[in-house]
């Protein structure tokens, strides 16, 4: 690897100029000057470690725009859009700016642009590359886990003790003893898919991060059997109404906010539903003031309006939804074939035909109908036994629950919202094109799911998705390049998507066997499952509780909804003999622990709920060895025995990921040398596989069993996760990883290296030729605004539900038992304890992500220490003012923070934003006490659309809107 760097005075005038103006004050001069030095940058050039040629303070004015070079950069710390074009200015080996490269044109001349595309962390991000906090050099642990102090050792000294380590822990567990605590994309692509392809090679265990973090919407998956859905920003343009929910763009979303305001100015009405007034709401049409975690009851109420008074898009519903489908009033099931005809499919539902005036089989190979199903009624059916049932439609079960339980005058009491504001907004909703941006803080809410399921019934009801200006954005992108990164055997050149694809020819010969009317996208859906399982990804609330100390939050009861009649655990016994939930989901098997864990791109004591107070006591003590590959120190590197020194952003060759709302990449340029000894992570994981292999042929060792009893050969590890020696470095990797995407035509014929680099940013031309394209559903065309679904709206493509339509009746028997077989309105359980208050946050505007808060510049945009924001009349009432410390507790844990006042917060809730565990007395973070609890029913299987596979699936345990806390004034 890397050799120690050396310090050298290049300068002596210019050092000598420097410490006489004193270091404080150059410091202020210098940020002044260009606006985005920070501190730490002064003092790097005051140590003189570089070359810069200053006299004074008029030479530093005189050049402050004349540069060495500008190089291309972007950050893939994974805000959304995403995608953000830098311009990246260097001057004697440092970055001294960077500002918007603006190389975002519109669709066509119809919309607006994307211009500039960036915003202020991104134009600051520089001062991260030379803060006090990066690790410049391999570091072992001296003293207890988590005492922060350290020895600086070789790399191959510390190649050496991670890989014995890792030898041993495959000795003694097989596979499952190693752990790669799951990455992000933070990290940049190329590292991404690095690790997980490490961790696929060594057959190692990897808990899912999308359901781990909260960013998986289990409501929209358990309605259309997908997730991945979305719509570009400019889509918002044709849109007569939009939807906010459990979102703030003002902070979330600066660089494509704009599209809101130039929607507005199109004449589009902004509804904002969120329990605070927060700076989104203040430029909305109109505020919905709902209560944290009952937007169901909200929705419901929409719906029950559109239904009352005439306004149901029938033919939408007939066609693309269950809802005229048939239910047996004596079980509360579907009428099945296997009900009708006593055998065939059990998955083969019905209808009710008025031109035939007799049941019919529900088309299962496409929505189309030659009939004309009813939507309401009541019918006599003979079974095969000879009985005779009632039967009637979903829609008419749905329609009388929701008129008992959910008027606007109910919703009111439910919800908050006024019963004109419903009503006046449930009319908007039937006659407008209308779309709704659903933030990742539902799928953070217990019964976030549910207000999901009743977004989505909303829009069914009224026609809205499968055409310009409608649908919900979640999260989209093409992934081939990415996740072929992880799997392939072979490069592009040796044939390695060729064989890929014959796998996946044989799967589909072998589906459609089975069920002739299977459609691609559930092709798709097997081969995910397959490939999940081969990677080692298993769901993390189980992961937790049988490994990392959550059991007894999770099988408190009082914490859970109280309709359900078992815990956490006893739910998941049960699954688990169902087979729902298989051996290689629960990895390792419960009293079976990893002896090695790798953290990179990630900080699970911050980033798990309750995670800084459970992971150090139940998790790291089972663990013989734990390391981290990061580019700064981080709460979790803290605990670690080994850090290794990794290349940021500017200092190694990558390019972003294309999200739906920007579906561009930006190319990520080396503009400058990683300061000390940092390497590429792609490098440093090769580097820990041939370690591996090597120390494993010094003990005699030849290979050792993975978890599904196949014996894996220490000596092929290196060569496998380079593809036989023809990907070792960052630039080969990304060389690789371009040539996958443009032989499955995410990017143009004819991509490569240079001309991605001459152009700095490329328009994706597809969502690829694998899964995801039928997931979105739609033909991708860069010259107009993209949007979801349409091929199941105008090709009758079926849904992979288990009606094959979008499914508002899942009638499943844990659902059944639990109420929830339809979208129905349940109060927020008492997680954390009895309190009054409810705790909620989301993403701060100064940092999107909490690796900004140090950044001295954005520091001084806000008090640079964390706050809570509560009620003004509320701290008034309890004797509190702004600017006051307080303890906040529950039933959990505790953590203290200042106190900020507003106007804006509910007056039960208090709102706390992102924050770092060092920012807080003796590291106790905010997030101590979230727990996040996961809900129980979604550990039910043998269903279809309630499955599990990469990114999707099983219980979320980041539910932490919403949490019970209370809080009491420190003394001064």
């Amino acid at each position: 690897m890397g050799k120690p760097e050396t310090a050298a005075i290049t300068n002596p005038a210019r050092r000598r100029f420097l410490q006489a103006s004193g270091g404080t004050a150059v410091a202020l001069s210098l940020t002044q000057l260009s606006g985005v030095l920070s501190g730490s940058y002064v003092k790097s050039v005051m140590a003189a470690g570089k070359s810069v040629q200053y006299g004074g303070t008029e030479d530093l004015y005189r050049q402050i725009w004349n540069w060495d070079k500008v190089s291309w950069g972007s950050h893939t710390n994974a805000c959304l859009p995403g995608c953000c074009s830098f311009h990246v200015y260097v001057k004697d080996g440092m970055v001294w700016r960077e500002e918007q490269a603006a190389r975002n044109p519109a669709s066509n001349e119809n919309y607006p642009d994307y211009n500039p595309l960036g915003c202020q962390k991104g134009c600051s991000f520089h001062a991260n590359l030379y803060g006090d906090h990066r690790i410049k050099y391999p570091l072992r642990r001296v003293g207890e886990r988590g005492s922060a102090k350290w020895e600086r050792i070789s790399w191959d000294d510390a190649l050496t003790d991670i890989a014995s380590a890792i030898v041993d822990g495959l000795e003694e567990m097989g596979s499952d003893g190693f752990l790669l605590d799951p990455p992000h994309e933070h990290a940049g692509t190329v590292s991404w898919a690095g690790a997980q392809r490490m961790n696929s090679v060594i057959g190692g265990v990897l808990p899912d991060l999308n359901v781990l973090i909260g960013d998986f919407y289990k409501g929209i998956f358990d309605t259309i059997g997908k997730m991945h859905t979305g719509y570009s920003a400019d889509n918002l343009f044709d849109a007569e109404l939009i939807f906010l929910t459990y979102s703030n763009w003002s902070y979330t979303m600066p660089a494509i906010y704009h599209f809101l305001t130039e929607a507005r100015y199109n004449g589009t009405e902004i509804v904002s539903i969120s329990p605070d007034y927060n700076p989104t709401s203040i430029t909305a049409d109109y505020h919905v003031p709902v209560n944290q975690g009952c937007d169901a009851a909200f929705w419901l109420g929409i719906c029950q309006v559109i239904m009352a008074d005439g306004l149901v898009d029938e033919a939408f519903v007939k066609e693309q939804t269950d809802l005229p489908l048939l239910v047996r009033a004596d079980n509360g099931r579907y009428l099945r074939q296997t009900d009708v005809d006593g055998g065939g499919r059990e998955d083969q539902l019905y209808l009710y035909d008025l031109k035939a005036g007799a049941i019919a089989k529900a088309p299962r190979a496409t929505l189309l109908f030659d009939g004309e199903p009813a939507l309401e009624g009541q019918f006599e059916v003979t079974l095969a036994t000879g009985e005779k049932v009632a039967v009637t439609t979903v829609y008419a079960l749905l329609k009388a629950q929701i008129n008992a339980n959910h008027t606007p005058e109910q919703v009111q009491q439910q919800s908050g919202a006024h019963p004109s504001l419903t009503r006046m907004l449930a009319k908007k909703v039937a006659t407008k094109r209308t779309c709704s941006y659903i933030g990742f803080s539902s799928a953070k809410t217990y019964h976030g799911d549910l207000g999901e399921r009743a977004l989505m019934l909303a829009m069914a009801l009224s026609g809205n998705w499968g055409k310009p200006g409608t649908g919900w954005n979640t999260w989209a992108m093409p992934a081939d390049h990415i996740e072929l990164m992880m799997v392939m055997e072979k490069t592009v050149a040796e044939g390695g998507l060729a064989a890929f694809a014959q796998m996946e020819q044989a799967l589909a010969t072998k589906l459609r066997a089975e069920d002739p009317e299977i459609t691609e996208e559930l092709i798709g859906v097997a081969l995910a499952k397959e490939m999940t399982t081969a990677m080692g990804l298993v769901p993390p609330a189980m992961f937790l509780y049988n490994h990392c100390g959550y059991k007894e939050a999770y099988d408190n009861k009082a914490w859970q909804d109280p309709t359900l009649k078992k815990t956490f655990g006893e739910y998941l016994s049960e699954a688990t003999e169902q087979g729902w939930w298989q051996p290689h989901h629960l990895r390792p098997a419960p009293g079976k622990h990893p002896r090695v864990m790798m953290i990179t791109s990630s900080n699970p004591v911050r980033r798990n709920r309750s995670g800084a107070q459970l992971l150090p006591k139940h998790l790291f003590p089972k663990l013989k060895m734990m390391f981290a590959i990061e580019p700064r120190m981080s709460a979790s590197a803290l605990y670690c025995d080994i850090i290794l020194p990794a290349a940021w952003y500017y200092e190694k060759m990558d390019m972003t990921v294309s999200i739906t709302a920007n579906p561009r990449f930006a190319f990520i340029e080396k503009a400058v040398n990683p300061p000390g000894e940092c390497e590429p992570e792609w490098e440093i994981y090769a580097a820990i596989l041939k370690r591996v292999g090597e120390i494993a042929a010094a003990r005699g060792l030849e290979s050792y069993g993975d978890h599904f009893g196949q014996r894996r050969v220490y000596g092929d590890l290196w060569s496998r996760y380079t593809m036989g020696g023809k990907v070792v470095t960052q630039e080969q990797a990304l060389t690789e990883m371009l040539a996958v995407a443009e032989a499955t035509s995410i990017l143009p014929k004819g991509t490569t290296l240079e001309s991605f680099r001459k152009a700095g940013m490329l328009q994706q031309v597809s969502f690829g030729t694998g899964f995801m394209k039928h997931l979105v559903a739609n033909d991708y065309s860069p010259d107009k605004p993209f949007f979801s679904l349409a091929w199941h709206r105008d090709k009758k493509i079926t849904y992979p539900t288990y009606s094959r339509r979008a499914q508002f009746f899942l009638d499943h028997p844990w659902y059944i038992e639990a109420g929830e077989a339809l979208p129905v309105h349940k109060e927020p359980p008492k997680i954390g304890g009895d309190h009054p208050f409810v705790i909620t946050g989301g993403h701060p505007r100064h940092s999107i992500h909490s690796l900004h808060l140090n950044v001295p510049e954005l520091m001084r945009l806000h008090r640079a220490q964390p706050v809570m924001h509560v009620n003004d009349k509320t701290a008034a009432r309890l004797g509190m003012k702004d600017g006051e410390q307080v303890r906040v507790y529950n039933d959990f844990s505790d953590f203290e923070i200042m106190l900020r006042t507003s106007p804006t917060v509910a007056p039960m809730q208090v709102v706390v934003y992102f924050w770092e565990n060092p920012q807080f007395k003796e590291w106790k973070v905010y997030d101590r006490l979230l727990i996040g609890q996961p809900k129980p029913l979604h550990l039910a299987g043998g269903y279809e659309q309630l499955r599990y596979y990469l990114f999707n699936g099983s219980p979320g345990p980041s539910t932490d809107r919403g949490v019970r806390v209370a809080m009491e004034k420190l003394p001064v």
